[in-house]
């Protein structure tokens, strides 16, 4: 299923709450706000009032500034807006089964791929870092002789042991051969000689040789 099957939209979500409670009122509040490593953070709790001006469902949500596409500019806005959400469902308004609202669930899954993304990127670098520094320990035994296009995979699921991705070899690759001998980098990862291949990864990608 997709999220538009899984999820309601808040706006939707409000069209309901004016038909099935038009003496029903919606108000928010801005409970706390600070800064975490330079970026803003709200804490917003919505409260929905009967007729009588008692409260009748509450719902709160928190956002950070940046932590998603939508966060960038308008985190203060989707954290009010995934409150009064949270309030529409704790009022019995949307899905049975899900609490969440659409955007709650398109804004984290946002938040995760950040979040996996920088650990990926800082464990690359964190096995990068210590290649350099045992550089002769450097295992490469996975590069043999008479390489094929087949055999390019296993070469770089082993590189990938290291923190070296195709992102590192590709600028070295292009430093190290100037005048294009070689087609491209697989072309290269094949047919360059072991020896040489392996002194231009020690030397041009792990060292960062110019």
């Amino acid at each position: 299923m997709t999220y538009n099957e899984d999820y309601q939209k808040v706006a939707d979500r409000q069209a309901i709450f004016k038909k099935e409670y038009p003496t029903h009122k919606i108000t928010t509040h801005l409970l706390d706000t600070c800064i975490i490593e330079g970026k803003h953070q709200v804490i917003i709790k919505c409260e929905i009032l009967n007729g009588s001006n008692k409260v009748a469902a509450t719902g709160i949500a928190s956002e950070r500034e940046g932590s998603s596409s939508i966060n960038k500019t308008s985190w203060v806005e989707n954290a009010e807006t995934s409150a009064i959400g949270r309030a529409f469902r704790a009022l019995g308004i949307g899905d049975n089964e899900n609490y969440a609202s659409k955007e709650e669930v398109v804004n984290a899954k946002q938040k995760l791929g950040t979040v996996e993304k920088k650990e990926k990127v800082s464990k690359g670098k964190s096995l990068t870092e210590k290649a350099k520094k045992n550089t002769k320990k450097l295992d490469l035994s996975f590069i043999t002789d008479n390489r094929k296009v087949a055999d390019l995979k296993k070469i770089a699921d082993g590189l990938k042991m290291f923190g070296i991705t195709r992102l590192q070899l590709t600028p070295a690759f292009k430093r190290y051969d100037p005048e294009g001998k070689y087609k491209d980098l697989a072309n290269f990862m094949v047919n360059m000689p072991t020896e040489e291949l392996k002194t231009f990864i020690t030397e041009y990608v792990v060292k960062n040789k110019k």
